[in-house]
């Protein structure tokens, strides 16, 4: 009788010890979108503060020689685009992109590290038994809660397959954000100038 539920909790411990193990692989891949997802983010709003800010730059040159009501609202519309250009880089520094990207870098490299640990005593489950196993589920705890965790999207993204109708959703989504934040000072600068012009011709 104590051989039967010996081999019981040994099967017990197996389950448990695999069930671990798809855990830490699933996190571990999510973790990995997550910094990818973050990591883009910061790339392309960088690139967008960079574009914008040399064109207040030549904009700034270029009306510094107008007279007259032009200059006024040349001016203006600067003034509040470079506000704009501003607000936009306190917004990416308080979102603190590329910290974060780094922070779920090196969180899954953890994660692959006890990966490959579990691995290795799955080599040799004659070793496995509780204490072990409730080791490596204080470690795969403690890597979880040190960290921020990651969102859904990014588990969908390490699933593609299961997950194609959603990535896809999310990815048509961000590429109208990314379009709208892009073309935004832009659009907000000729609407200044249009309405500058237009409150002329009212007079």
């Amino acid at each position: 009788m104590s051989e039967l539920t010996k081999d019981v909790g040994t099967a017990s411990d197996t389950t448990v010890f695999l069930d671990l193990k798809r855990r830490v692989k699933i996190t571990r891949k999510a973790r990995i979108m997550a910094s990818r997802r973050l990591r883009k983010k910061y790339e392309l709003y960088e690139k967008i503060t960079h574009v914008y800010s040399l064109i207040v730059l030549i904009l700034s040159i270029w009306f510094i020689t107008e007279d007259g009501p032009g200059a006024l609202v040349a001016t203006k519309a600067l003034l509040i685009l470079s506000l704009s250009l501003t607000f936009f880089t306190m917004y990416i520094n308080i979102r603190n992109y590329k910290e974060r990207a780094s922070n779920f870098e090196a969180n899954y490299q953890s994660l692959d590290i006890l990966l490959n640990k579990i691995e290795r005593l799955e080599a040799h489950q004659e070793n496995l038994n509780a204490e072990i196993i409730k080791g490596l589920h204080r470690d795969y705890e403690k890597l979880l809660i040190e960290k921020e965790n990651h969102l859904d999207i990014d588990y969908m993204m390490s699933d593609p397959k299961t997950f194609n109708i959603e990535i896809k959703r999310y990815n048509k989504t961000q590429l109208l954000i990314n379009i709208v934040i892009a073309v935004y000072p832009l659009i907000l600068f000729l609407v200044i100038v249009l309405a500058s012009k237009l409150l002329e011709w009212g007079s």
